[in-house]
């Protein structure tokens, strides 16, 4: 009988000393969690590296359910330049390239005016933004005025209005955060910049400043720049830095984790910055991931990277699209073709493959991307057989000269 007693009461304290243990614990997790916090643990993981090592045919039917071709007008006055982007409202095709910003009818390419004048007046201005110009839901386009503030015009040309704030003057990445306030991107060219993002009004007030973690020894003799990523999806701002993997979501207040790219051994540790454009004849930079577009849509995530999986000696390295599904958690990457440019294959209609490495994606949930009157003519001389099969409407696209506009694509993005 004392025995038993004996026995149970071992058990007992065993049972309260492991309970004990497990307690503790927790509380050492949750300890860990709250002063050391690791966002990324918490995000979904787009697997990069692994579908960079196992890259596929990607058919525009992946994630494209119509689409609809609109040839610019060429013009005299209408002529984009290079590093087009483009953007679409109901009515219009909004053209921004190098120093040049035109607009067309949506439906039927017709070239309708230049939006602001380049040169030293006072509502001129001196560069145009591709990449962040266009704001869908004001309806208008930002520049970089003479004084090296922004102005911003209407549709019709004419001067929305005009902001300046001292801090970044020189600043050329940022992009609208809401319908009076503005984040800007700091380079960090110091190696310890103490701030990367600057939140700040029309008036040029900054109101807000997100730390840069990030260090590295500069190197006097290399002047590398990492461009970051901006993006706009339902009314949200989403950013990304190279050689950080977590794409963030930016607000006010905060920057929220929103996914993490798993890159594995294509992404450098950060302390390597310096050294990544050595040496000259292949520089480090190749064998790993630059991002330089990324998308959304309500499934899908898009992105374009630069990267060299040949190892060969040159400064021009390919250029990779690919996509993430949330829906099913596939990611992939198009294998690069011999134009160094990742393939989308086009399984609608059977016309040329399409190289969606600049492109937008609006709020209608439509992919706006474009063809070279080049890539056209070259398509049609290379596959007259396939070209005969086209509809009307295509088979006049073989009627395009060298020098013509672009062909604007808008894809109608698949959402179940």
């Amino acid at each position: 009988m004392l025995e038993d007693v004996e026995d149970k009461r071992k058990t007992r304290y065993k049972q309260l000393t492991m309970n004990m243990k497990h307690f503790l614990l927790i509380l050492l997790i949750l300890g860990f969690g709250c002063s050391s916090p690791t966002p990324t643990d918490t995000v979904a993981v787009i697997d990069i590296a692994k579908a960079l090592k196992n890259p596929c045919d990607i058919f525009l039917s992946d994630f494209v359910d119509e689409i609809e071709y609109i040839s610019l007008e060429t013009l005299s006055e209408s002529v984009n330049n290079e590093g087009l982007c483009v953007y679409t409202t109901d009515n219009y095709i909004v053209a921004i390239s190098f120093r040049l910003n035109h607009l067309f009818d949506r439906k039927t390419g017709r070239f309708i005016r230049k939006i602001g004048r380049r040169g030293q007046g006072p509502n001129d201005y001196l560069a145009t933004l591709s990449r962040y110009g266009f704001d869908e839901n004001r309806q208008t386009i930002q520049c970089v005025g003479n004084k090296m503030n922004r102005v911003e015009y209407d549709l019709d040309g004419n001067v929305f209005r005009k902001f300046y704030a001292e801090e970044i003057v020189a600043a050329k990445d940022f992009i609208a955060l809401d319908e009076n306030s503005f984040v800007w991107y700091q380079e960090n060219y110091s190696g310890n910049e103490p701030y990367k993002l600057f939140l700040f009004d029309d008036k040029g007030n900054v109101f807000n400043k997100f730390p840069n973690y990030h260090s590295y020894i500069p190197d006097p003799f290399s002047y590398s720049t990492m461009p970051c990523i901006f993006y706009k999806w339902k009314n949200n701002v989403f950013f990304y830095e190279n050689l950080v993997d977590t794409l963030f979501q930016i607000t006010k207040d905060e920057l929220i984790p929103y996914y993490r790219f798993d890159l594995e051994k294509f992404n450098p540790p950060y302390s390597e910055r310096a050294k990544l454009d050595f040496p000259n004849e292949k520089p480090m930079m190749n064998k790993y991931v630059f991002f330089q577009t990324i998308n959304e849509s309500d499934r899908f995530l898009f992105f374009s990277f630069r990267h060299d999986k040949t190892d060969q000696e040159r400064r021009l390295i390919s250029r990779y699209f690919g996509f993430y599904d949330k829906k099913t958690g596939i990611t992939k990457i198009s294998e690069v073709d011999q134009t160094d440019r990742s393939p989308v294959i086009n399984d609608i209609d059977g016309f040329a493959p399409l190289y969606p490495l600049l492109m937008s994606i609006n709020q209608s949930g439509e992919l706006i991307a474009y063809y070279e009157a080049e890539d056209i003519i070259d398509w049609f001389e290379a596959n007259p057989e396939k070209a005969s099969q086209l509809p009307k409407n295509l088979q006049e696209l073989s009627e395009l000269k060298i020098d013509d506009n672009q062909v604007v694509i808008i894809a109608k993005l698949k959402t179940q």
